[in-house]
């Protein structure tokens, strides 16, 4: 009988937190010596790309339920980009708040979408890694979904900056539609439930990244950009607006 083979190693939660602020603090030295911004706006974008990953990492190394695998590798990678985004909005928000100029420069509306993208493609792979290595958990699931509404905040407000503020201010509706969820839960704790599986749920979920990533490329006209954007917000308020109806329904049957 041939000798078997010891399982591989799990990664380690705090190795790879280490690692995703190294690679954070490299990314936000060329943030640093690329924008032409004052130094508040640089202490913000700091303060923000710390904020998000801080977060992240702090789930990952508190974890004891549940193990820390490749997948949570994956989104951790993630979480750099998206706090790197998140770095860039005050860059973005600067010369439109001391009225140097309506709209971003163009520059910055690809610098967020180059960073964004791939934070977004990999959004797709972690799953799938999660479920072929045998490694999927609840708390990976959830880990998941809060970079995935981290992104969608961050990407919903340099929208909301190209397309112009204040008119824009309900592209922020996108990112914040899940918090916004999560604080009406205390006043309906009979929203706490687990929804069932819904394709539309997932697809609409889905677009909204790509329609936001979208609306960010400059070569996108802003009559074009303003109206995919709207579309995404309307689908994305039936979606959450199906779900509080079944929550509602069911609270009301098991009541």
């Amino acid at each position: 009988m041939p000798p078997t083979r010891p399982p591989r190693p799990l990664p380690s939660a705090r190795g790879d937190g280490a690692l995703a602020f190294l690679a954070l603090g490299a990314a936000l030295a060329l943030v640093g010596l690329a924008a032409e911004v004052s130094a508040p706006a640089l202490v913000v974008s700091v303060l923000l790309a710390v904020t998000v990953l801080g977060a992240v990492v702090r789930s990952t190394v508190r974890r004891l339920d549940e193990p820390y695998g490749p997948a949570d590798r994956i989104t951790v990678a993630r979480s750099v980009l998206v706090a790197v985004s998140a770095a860039l909005l005050p860059v973005g928000l600067a010369p439109v708040l001391e009225r140097i100029a309506d709209r971003p420069a163009d520059a910055w509306c690809w610098a967020v979408f180059a960073v964004a993208l791939p934070a977004w493609v990999l959004d797709g792979i972690d799953g799938r890694v999660a479920r072929r290595t045998g490694t999927a958990t609840q708390a990976g699931a959830r880990f998941d979904q809060e970079v995935d509404a981290a992104l969608l905040l961050i990407l919903s407000v340099a929208v909301a900056v190209r397309l112009g503020l204040p008119g824009a201010w309900w592209v922020l509706l996108i990112g914040l539609m899940r918090y916004l969820f999560l604080l009406a839960l205390r006043q309906r704790p009979t929203w706490r439930r687990p929804l069932p599986h819904s394709g539309y749920r997932r697809t609409t979920a889905g677009i909204q990244g790509g329609v936001l990533l979208g609306a960010l490329v400059p070569l996108i006209p802003l009559p074009l950009a303003v109206a995919a954007t709207a579309v995404a917000l309307l689908l994305l308020l039936v979606s959450f607006g199906r779900d509080v109806v079944w929550l509602e329904r069911t609270g009301r049957r098991l009541s």
